[in-house]
């Protein structure tokens, strides 16, 4: 009889234990479950995405980004929150603002943030710029808002950008942010989320 007690209170424990690693709530911020229909994971025992562990990759390309990668450009460097407010007012009707996945489409295929569209820095760095320039004044028109004025672009009504890549090691969104600034586009129209996809993945938040 006490051998058998012995098994079910371990049965019942190893049951508690399992339960209490996917009950306690995993919150945004305190009070706060969900913005957006973004949240973030509810397994307490959740780990990051093996795409997003490894720390060593090769530097250059993958090397460290600076907190402020754009000077003497003043584009500010955000974090999680302020691209989950972004996502909310997109989701309730803000036209004025456009969530940018700068990556490869290689690397979006694997997931990104709910609402981005994608933009491959590729598309709008020089080289593109030389070898098309009417594919990227298309992109600025048709994406971020641009007005192309016979040849003159206004970015009066333009679009606040909220550029991410793949984290503090990747200089995708950078290279975008840095082609988009040689075009005129307005430094206080463009926000940096250095995150990344690697700091999205290890809060645990929704993906796409």
């Amino acid at each position: 009889m006490k051998l058998q007690t012995l098994v079910l209170s371990t049965a019942v424990a190893a049951v508690l234990t399992a339960t209490t690693a996917i009950s306690a709530p995993v919150g945004i911020t305190s009070g706060v479950m969900e913005i957006a229909g973004i949240s973030r994971n509810q397994d307490n025992k959740a780990t990051i995405d093996p795409d997003f562990a490894k720390t060593s990759r090769k530097c250059p390309p993958f090397c460290i980004q600076p907190t402020h990668p754009f000077a003497p450009a003043a584009v500010e460097t955000i974090s999680e929150l302020d691209m989950l407010n972004a996502a909310d007012a997109i989701a309730k009707g803000d036209t004025t603002k456009v969530i940018v996945d700068a990556r490869t489409p290689g690397w979006v295929k694997k997931g990104t943030i709910p609402g981005a569209i994608n933009v491959p820095f590729t598309k709008l760095r020089a080289k593109a710029l030389a070898k098309d320039p009417m594919a990227v004044v298309e992109i600025l028109v048709e994406k971020f808002g641009v007005e192309d004025m016979d040849g003159v672009l206004n970015y009066n009504n333009a679009k606040t950008l909220y550029q991410f890549c793949n984290g503090a090691w990747c200089g995708q969104s950078p290279a975008s942010i840095r082609a988009l600034l040689t075009m005129g586009y307005p430094q206080s129209k463009i926000k940096y989320y250095r995150g990344g996809m690697n700091a999205w993945k290890a809060l645990g938040l929704t993906t796409k």
